[in-house]
């Protein structure tokens, strides 16, 4: 049984190989959605300047609709994450979220991304939903069936923060911890943790505290530089736990791996894949982008292997580009690897674990993604 499509002329045609949103089971994926019309034409209506609020305003109207279409609303959103261009404009967002998503209470990261892959779009988000799904929500955390999502900084927005990269580092995994715990999960429950670091000076001891943490069973794993949302914190954890935690899964060739944590993490039909980037393992390598791309799906499809899944298992993927005139050489590299009804995903700026890293590429991927349902537009 192949893939089925919902086509829709009503959001942005893709300007590179993805769709808008899958859906496997109850599950929904809304891939990086922007605030455009059908047109590419960003919302606002002020020459020369840049609406930030029109262009979120019309971001949850596109995220409401296509939604929709898989048989969703907000009011089943589990986990949203936004990357701001410019973090001044976090109140106006704030605002806006309030209003589509306050009375919800998902699982919200918010992080810095220095443009998008659209020139002058300002905000992009991408979520989770569950339908047909219980859902139980404790302040940052949610449990929806037999995943828990949670995220984590140093401390409460606005209030004071320890000063050293250590000290916030256990102050995050506390906080996590207890939000976790909240909803019947523990740490050792974590599946796929995502990290966000304000310097990527720090993060060596982020991957020192990552196996400090997880010395026998590590989740997926994945770390960015980017800012956060908070000016004095030095990073922020992003969660997603199962109870029992899963299988670690290793690639099929037997290649070492040398990312953060296991190289995928499978738990009932679910498999989640760390952060896998197409410089050598050494970090030392001369090539261009689009090989680093091709490389970096290699290695995806590797671990896909190792879990006795296609490549057309891909539900989505989350990719980090160290530099936008890199992206020509990224799309050329990736669509030589997905496939057509192209998976959601996002794209964004930020800093990778190595210097000589151009591409960073994570994958979300489902036993039965071959069959999952796509949002695309005609």
């Amino acid at each position: 049984m192949a893939k089925r499509v919902i086509y829709t002329d009503r959001v942005m045609r893709p300007i590179a190989h993805f769709s808008h949103a899958v859906r496997i089971g109850n599950t929904i994926h809304l891939g990086a959605t922007a605030g455009t019309d059908a047109a590419l034409r960003l919302a606002g209506d002020t020459p020369g300047r840049v609406d930030v609020a029109a262009q979120a305003r019309r971001m949850f109207e596109n995220a409401g609709y296509v939604l929709g279409l898989l048989g969703a609303g907000f009011e089943h959103v589990v986990r949203v994450k936004t990357y701001i261009a410019d973090l001044r404009d976090r109140p106006v967002y704030d605002a806006l979220f309030a209003a589509s998503l306050g009375a919800v209470g998902p699982d919200h990261t918010i992080v810095g991304s220095a443009g998008f892959p659209l020139p002058q779009a300002a905000i992009e988000l991408d979520l989770v939903a569950a339908v047909d799904t219980p859902i139980r929500r404790h302040g940052d955390a949610v449990a929806a069936g037999n995943r828990i999502y949670g995220s984590a900084g140093p401390g409460a927005p606005g209030a004071p923060v320890a000063l050293g990269f250590d000290r916030q580092c256990d102050a995050a995994f506390r906080r996590l911890a207890d939000r976790l715990g909240a909803v019947g999960a523990r740490l050792d429950d974590i599946v796929h943790l995502r990290a966000t670091v304000a310097d990527s000076r720090d993060i060596p001891a982020w991957l020192a505290a990552l196996a400090a943490k997880f010395p026998s069973r590590p989740p997926a794993a994945t770390v960015t530089a980017a800012a956060t949302a908070e000016p004095a914190w030095r990073l922020h954890l992003e969660a997603v736990a199962a109870p029992g935690g899963g299988l670690p899964i290793a690639p099929a060739s037997g290649a070492p791996t040398h990312g953060p944590g296991s190289p995928a993490v499978q738990v009932d039909g679910d498999l989640f894949v760390g952060a896998q980037l197409g410089c050598a393992a050494d970090g030392d390598s001369g090539d261009g982008v689009e090989a680093q791309t091709r490389r970096a799906w290699a290695r995806v499809q590797d671990i896909l292997h190792g879990a006795g899944l296609p490549a057309e298992a891909v539900l989505r993927t989350d990719n980090v580009l160290v530099d936008w005139r890199d992206y020509a050489g990224f799309n050329a590299g990736y669509g030589a690897n997905a496939t057509e009804p192209y998976p959601p995903r996002t794209t964004v700026l930020g800093g990778l674990r190595h210097a000589a890293a151009r591409v960073q590429i994570e994958a979300t991927a489902h036993r039965d993604g071959a069959r999952a349902t796509i949002v695309q537009v005609r």
